[in-house]
């Protein structure tokens, strides 16, 4: 508690210095599509990187792989710089803070999104600092009024409408799981079984 309120009382004492949000380089909208700006951030994602999840070289449609990118305001600038300052983090060139770069995983079944890597980003989109918080947003949870809800549920909606896109892409990466191989294989079984019961009963009929 001492040490809180020296703490406190030490940062009362510096001087507070404001920062303005720095010229940017744009963020080609080939690559990166705008869904929202909220009071603070504008939100965009990579669509030319959604990927398929990949597990041991094998496609999982079950997951969703996209970077987004927030393009920070004064407001939110400051308000990372202030939590850094606090936590004694080093704010070197954090004085061209721009923004932030997230990796997600999306679980589209269950509806989580899980956000794997959080990197600090100054106005070149250099990372300055990076983070694994593998925190996990139950979509059904949020306020369908939550900014991030609506960011992650337009990534889902443009993903939906660009399946056989991200698929082809995922396929450079991975295989399909030879799902339709065994599908043949037990329907090939089954007239197998099928043909050897038709043969028994004329069989019998003949010995009669």
């Amino acid at each position: 508690m001492k040490k809180t309120i020296i703490a406190v009382g030490i940062m009362l004492a510096l001087p507070f210095v404001a920062f303005a949000a720095p010229q940017i380089q744009p963020l080609p909208p080939n690559i990166f599509e705008w869904v929202q700006s909220s009071a603070r951030s504008g939100y965009w994602f990579n669509k030319q990187e959604m990927y398929y999840g990949i597990k041991n070289g094998v496609i999982d449609k079950n997951l969703l792989t996209v970077p987004v990118m927030k393009v920070y305001d004064d407001v939110q600038i400051n308000e990372v710089i202030t939590k850094r300052r606090w936590h004694d983090a080093s704010l070197q060139g954090y004085e061209i803070l721009a923004g932030a770069a997230e990796y997600l995983e999306f679980n589209l079944k269950a509806r989580e999104v899980t956000i794997k890597r959080h990197e600090d980003l100054d106005n070149t989109w250099t990372t300055l600092s990076s983070e694994m918080p593998n925190r996990r947003v139950y979509l059904d949870k949020l306020s369908d009024k939550n900014v991030d809800k609506i960011f992650y549920i337009a990534i889902l909606e443009y993903a939906d409408k660009h399946k056989e896109e991200i698929l082809e892409r995922s396929l450079k990466k991975g295989k399909l799981p030879e799902v339709k191989t065994e599908v043949k294989k037990d329907k090939k079984n089954k007239n197998d079984k099928k043909d050897k019961k038709e043969r028994n009963s004329t069989k019998v009929k003949n010995d009669r």
